[in-house]
This record gives structure tokens, C-alpha cells and sequence, in this order.
């Protein structure tokens, strides 16, 4: 509305003290646009109805009675490359773009899963807690028998997209044969990953990479039949979103060494629930808090780029004036 400021909400901030939004501000105050941080729950009700952009961090959910609350909103910005805590029929009901921040972390959560990889692969951490107790007789340990040669491994990606293709031609260089499922794309740009149906993927791997989307399609893509393919001893490596995978399921195929070793950097829910946590104890189990995205250059990108984004939003939908070059002047 003419005369009226231009305003973007983050509907769930990041505790100020873990967090600083001082570059997206930047970034949006040089264009005459105010960036709030609502101080809690109620303050957020009352600034998100009249926000021109609202961004999602993804420390809550941005549900579909809050989204119909939306008066002036044209677009809202998830603050990562998941987008599952939008609700996205609501929002497209309503007429709101949603729009991710594709590739601000794409080399970071690809050597992750790398890591996670090779350190399931080679029993790093049984290991590492050996040796730290000072136990270096590892003689006729049974980690000794699961331990494989990567080279000629067949490693399976569900999820083709840029994570899952950096995480393939990373996998290349330790000698693995690369395969992927991917029911969104048809063909990809690296000639050396095979894309192939889900039972071939899961009948053929030796090791697992998740790097798929979570939506409804997706949701418990892995569960009791689809681990009842796969080869015994497989790896499974989780870098994506925790409900992909039937935890339930999972923890049945890792008694049954079906699933050799589990190594998730993401959970459902996050953190495990306490005393209800079907994974919680098993041996063959390796855990990080959610972190593939960390790195100082992964922050810097996030912040930079989420601003570039919400000006593109406000520009596109006639908010703020263009500041693209007129070819024809």
C-alpha cells in the first residue's frame, strides 16, 4: 500500500545471543526496508499480519491458521534449504510464494556426510573410544570383520539434487560407484551417477546417503519394507531431515544387522524424545547435533544471501523499485 513501510518479520528468531540478523538489516535498511524481531510469541502474532515478507528460521513451525492471518504478505523466506516448516498448501491457498536459501551450506553438509560416511565405514568412533580408554589390543575385535575397503563400494543417494550430486563426486574420489533415486528429476548434469529406481537403489547399495526433501512424498521414505531390501551390513547416512526414516524400522534392521551402522546428523524429533527414544543405546549408532551446515563461511553466505532474497521478493512483487538496468533505454 502506497505510504505504508516496508517491513520483514522473522517469525522465529534466533535467541540474540546465538545470533545476529546485523547484515540482513544492513541489507534491507540501504533499500528503505525495516527488519523486526518480534520479542516473543505474542508480539510476533501482532507484527506478521501487516509484514511484507516473513522469514521462517525453523525453530517453529509457521502453521496454516497463522499464514491466513497474513494481511499483506508476498512471500515468505525459509531461513535454510528445508522447507518443511512452512505449510505449503496454506501458503499457496493464500497466494504466498515460499522460497528457500538453496546454496548457502551446499560444500558443508556435502563433507558431512562425507565424514559421517567414512567414520561409519571405518568404526572411527568404537575406536577412538578404545584407544582413548587406553585399550590398543583391538585383535579379534568384531568391528574388525564389519570394516570394508571403500574402493568398488556401490554408494546409494536418494536425492539427487546439489547436495546429493556434491556428496557423488565426492564419494568418487575414495572409489565408490555412484547410483541415486531421485523421483523429481530425470537425468542430471554428472554422467557418473546412475539414476535408478528405489528397489534397484536399495538392493544394490552398500552404503546409503540421504540428501532428499521432506515433504508428504517423502515422508518415512524409509521404513520397514524398504529396509527389508537392502543388502545385510549396509551404512546409512542422514544429513537431510530425520523423518525421512522410520525410526522404529530403523532400530529393527540395526538389531537385525541388516542396517550395519547408522550415522545421522538429523532426527525426528530434535532433539530425541527421552525415554522414548527407539535408537537410544544402540552400539552401532553415530550422532551429531545436527551441525552439517556449520562453518563460519556457511553463516556469512546464509545472512548475505537471505537478504539478497527477500529484496528480489519485494522488487518482483512491486514493493520496492527495481534496480535492474533497463536494456531497452
Amino acid at each position: 500500500m502506497p505510504g505504508e513501510p516496508v517491513r520483514v518479520v522473522v517469525f522465529d528468531p534466533i535467541p540474540p545471543e546465538e545470533w545476529s540478523y546485523d547484515v540482513e538489516a544492513g541489507i534491507l535498511a540501504a533499500r528503505r526496508v525495516e527488519l523486526v524481531l518480534p520479542s516473543g510469541p505474542v508480539a510476533t502474532r501482532q507484527e506478521i499480519r501487516d509484514a511484507d515478507v516473513v522469514i521462517v528460521t525453523g525453530i517453529r513451525p509457521l502453521d496454516g491458521p497463522t499464514i491466513r492471518t497474513l494481511r499483506r504478505c508476498i512471500g515468505i523466506l525459509c531461513y535454510s534449504i528445508g522447507m518443511d516448516k512452512v505449510d505449503g498448501a496454506a501458503a499457496a491457498v493464500a497466494g504466498i510464494p515460499v522460497r528457500n536459501v538453496p546454496d548457502y551450506c551446499t560444500e558443508e553438509v556435502s563433507d558431512h556426510a562425507l565424514a559421517l560416511l567414512l567414520a561409519a565405514e571405518r568404526r572411527l568412533t568404537a575406536f577412538a573410544e578404545l584407544a582413548a580408554s587406553g585399550q590398543w589390543d583391538v585383535v579379534g575385535r568384531p568391528e574388525n570383520e564389519s570394516i570394508r575397503r571403500l574402493r568398488g563400494q556401490t554408494l546409494g543417494i536418494l536425492g539427487a539434487g546439489r547436495i546429493g550430486s556434491k556428496v557423488a563426486r565426492k564419494a568418487r574420489a575414495f572409489g565408490f560407484r555412484t547410483i541415486a533415486f531421485d523421483p523429481y528429476i530425470s537425468s542430471t548434469e554428472d554422467p557418473e551417477i546412475e539414476l535408478v529406481p528405489l528397489p534397484d537403489l536399495l538392493g544394490q547399495a552398500d552404503a546409503l546417503v540421504l540428501c532428499a526433501s521432506l515433504n508428504d512424498g517423502s515422508r518415512g521414505l524409509l521404513g520397514w519394507n524398504e529396509f527389508a531390501q537392502l543388502r545385510p551390513g549396509v551404512i546409512l547416512v542422514n544429513v537431510a531431515r530425520g523423518a525421512l526414516i522410520d525410526e522404529a524400522a530403523l532400530a529393527e534392521a540395526l538389531g537385525s544387522g541388516r542396517v550395519g551402522l547408522a550415522a545421522l546428523d538429523v532426527r525426528s524429533p530434535e532433539p530425541p524424545a527421552k525415554g522414548a527414544d527407539p535408537l537410544a543405546g544402540l552400539p552401532n549408532v553415530i550422532q551429531t547435533p545436527h551441525i552439517a551446515a556449520l562453518s563460519r563461511e556457511a553463516r556469512e553466505d546464509l545472512r548475505r544471501m537471505a537478504g539478497e532474497i527477500v529484496l528480489q521478493m519485494l522488487e518482483s512483487s512491486g514493493r520496492i523499485p527495481s534496480t535492474a538496468v533497463d536494456q531497452t533505454a
